[in-house]
């Protein structure tokens, strides 16, 4: 065979089976694999190779011949031997320099005189393709035009193979898919190092509306599933039908811009969710990850069919490829986070030497946060001895919650009640005294009448009848007396026991006042500033919250 049609074979073989092996696809493999295919011709002098050699070819030829010991597989395993320290260095070098060596002779099997292989072992000459009847059918002469052909067939079918090789077989197969699980694989391998943008034809899952166009893929979410930005600005998720916001139809990935990830993990215990701004760099993409525990309550996205970056509620906030600007529009910023690992994904456009520069790289740790949140009923008030921006100390007093207002209250309830009851025994004593002193007065006459007519009765002057009656008027006026005494002492009783009962609720009220007094008290749990004063209506009740910021 010619020289080019030895370059041209080895580089079809390099293009389409060193490359699929991991070999690199660069010039200098190119090169190498060329000179090493034409080497074995070093034998003659009529090859290129001879030519530049001249005393070597000149020697080779005269004792050994061509097509012998430079086309032997005992020199092609002797050459991989000596060379391997090559392999130390350059693995690729090595398969080249090998390749390349051993793609000649068994290309020289193909013309008509055939190759000593096993020389000097053997002089017998190795053909391919064989056939016995006619040993020269489907071979052919050297530099014939049946050679060139060849030649030409190869160099032409580098160029698809070149195409192919380039671009990775696994990736060209994903390129003519266009499937999503392809595309999934390609994001994971181009993300690495760059942006990844998607030309992509879907429709939307709900509304059926067909969607075309280039999109930024910032994230997989599953083998299936892809998360891009949308032209609203918002994340959606692209996969199959059932399972994301947009169904693929076609999608293929390509690599964008060189770009590096980075990522950080905070402990966000204790902390407001809004002070992760403080420490990332907000000129570039940053994607938050975790489940975070609050003990705000939070209204978020829960079991819906379209992906959203922030779900939850309660108590428990879910982010998934979360930007800072969906924490604001869920009105997050200002939410007090008890427990939580906050997980930042940083995308840094650019050479990893800027990316290593930029202040987001290293998250320093977060400065400590105290919280202090309580309810307030409908009847209950506060009373605030701080302002915001006020320096606390710890166990210093805050607030105070009016607890002891309720109790206090009902004290003077009942203190109002006992003047009443004092009032009530005064009239009372002043009117009753009065009418007993008059039916004392009224007794007295009447005993008198008794016994005057008692007197005259004994002399005959009065009648029985006239004596019985005075008796009878002095007993109801005894017995009216006795019956006022009676009464009196009976209110006085009741107004006594009655005044005794609320003294006796009131010194318990009084004691209840003075606990509820001691526990409505708000005191500082570390010495700090008083950061925010938060008052939220919640199920007719009042949910206040104070957050103090540690001060070392």
């Amino acid at each position: 065979m010619t020289t080019p049609t030895h370059i041209t074979f080895a580089e079809f073989l390099y293009l389409l089976l060193l490359t699929t092996t991991g070999v690199a696809l660069n010039a200098f493999n190119v090169f190498i694999i060329a000179l090493s295919s034409v080497l074995p011709d070093v034998d003659t002098a009529a090859s290129y190779p001879g030519r530049l050699i001249p005393l070597v070819s000149n020697k080779l030829e005269r004792r050994f011949g061509h097509r012998t010991l430079t086309h032997s597989a005992l020199l092609i395993v002797t050459l991989a031997t000596l060379l391997f320290p090559v392999h130390m260095i350059s693995p690729d070098v090595y398969i080249c320099l090998v390749a390349g060596y051993a793609s000649h002779p068994f290309l020289d099997t193909m013309t008509v005189h055939g190759v000593k292989l096993f020389y000097p072992l053997s002089n017998v000459k190795c053909v391919f393709p064989l056939e016995v009847n006619n040993p020269h059918r489907y071979r052919m002469q050297t530099g014939s035009k049946m050679d060139k052909m060849l030649g030409v067939f190869f160099l032409i079918g580098c160029i698809p193979v070149f195409l192919i090789a380039n671009q990775g077989y696994e990736r060209f197969i994903r390129s003519t898919q266009k499937n999503i699980d392809s595309a999934v694989r390609d994001y994971n391998e181009l993300s690495r190092d760059n942006l990844v943008f998607a030309n992509a034809t879907a429709y939307n899952m709900l509304t059926k509306q067909p969607f075309a166009g280039t999109i930024e893929i910032v994230g997989a979410l599953n083998p299936s599933t892809l998360v891009f930005k949308g032209f609203d600005g918002d994340l959606h998720t692209i996969g199959k039908d059932f399972e994301a916001d947009y169904v693929a139809e076609n999608i293929l990935c390509e690599k964008g811009i060189v770009a590096h990830s980075f990522v950080r993990s905070i402990d966000l215990s204790n902390q407001l969710l809004s002070q992760i701004t403080t420490y990332i760099d907000t000129s570039v993409e940053n994607y938050l990850f975790g489940d975070l525990s609050t003990t705000d309550k939070v209204s978020l996205p829960e079991n819906i069919k379209i992906f959203s970056p922030v779900t939850g509620g309660g108590g428990t906030i879910k982010l998934n490829y979360a930007r800072y600007h969906d924490i604001c529009t869920f009105n997050l910023e200002f939410v007090f986070v008890t427990k939580g690992i906050l997980t930042v994904k940083t995308i840094f456009p650019g050479s990893s030497q800027v990316a290593s520069s930029s202040p987001g790289l290293t998250l320093p740790r977060l400065e400590n946060f105290a919280q202090i949140s309580f309810t307030l009923d409908p009847k209950e008030s506060l009373e605030l001895f701080k302002s915001k921006g006020d320096t606390v100390k710890e166990k210093e007093l805050i607030a105070r919650k009016n607890l002891a207002q309720f109790f206090e209250d009902q004290v003077d309830l009942n203190t109002g009640k006992i003047e009443a009851l004092q009032n009530q025994k005064s009239l009372f004593l002043s009117d009753i005294n009065q009418k007993i002193a008059s039916a004392e007065q009224a007794a007295r006459i009447d005993s008198s009448d008794y016994y005057h007519r008692a007197e005259l009765s004994k002399d005959g002057f009065s009648s029985d009848r006239s004596l019985k009656l005075s008796e009878m008027k002095w007993q109801k006026s005894r017995t009216a007396l006795s019956q006022l005494i009676a009464s009196r002492s009976e209110a006085l009783s009741k107004i006594t026991l009655e005044t005794r009962k609320l003294k006796l609720t009131n010194r318990q009220l009084k004691t209840r006042a003075h606990a509820a007094d001691a526990q409505s008290e708000i005191r500082s749990s570390l010495n700090g500033v008083l950061l925010d004063i938060r008052q939220v209506p919640h199920n007719n009740k009042t949910q206040v919250t104070l957050i103090i910021k540690r001060i070392h």
